[in-house]
């Protein structure tokens, strides 16, 4: 199960590097949601070693094409 403190811990870390990485674009709101929906997805998966990178991976590619379909979270006014 992927509800393992490790594997917690690192998505925790994705969420930060992502708020980060998409600050200006996309709300911290945001980027949580799409960490964690993609972190649900892997739910109950039997190999849990790879599941932070891959929710990561798979966030960051959501919230890009997000931006670049110009549908960011966050009014044109406030961005940076």
């Amino acid at each position: 199960m992927v509800s393992e403190e490790p594997a917690r811990s690192r998505i925790n870390e994705a969420v930060d590097r992502l708020t980060d990485e998409f600050k200006g674009r996309c709300s911290p709101e945001t980027v949580r949601a799409f960490v964690a929906a993609s972190f649900e997805s892997y739910q109950g998966s039997r190999i849990v070693d790879f599941v932070p990178l891959l929710v990561y991976k798979s966030a960051r590619n959501q919230l890009g094409a997000l931006v670049s379909a110009g549908i960011g979270s966050v009014p044109a006014d406030a961005r940076t």
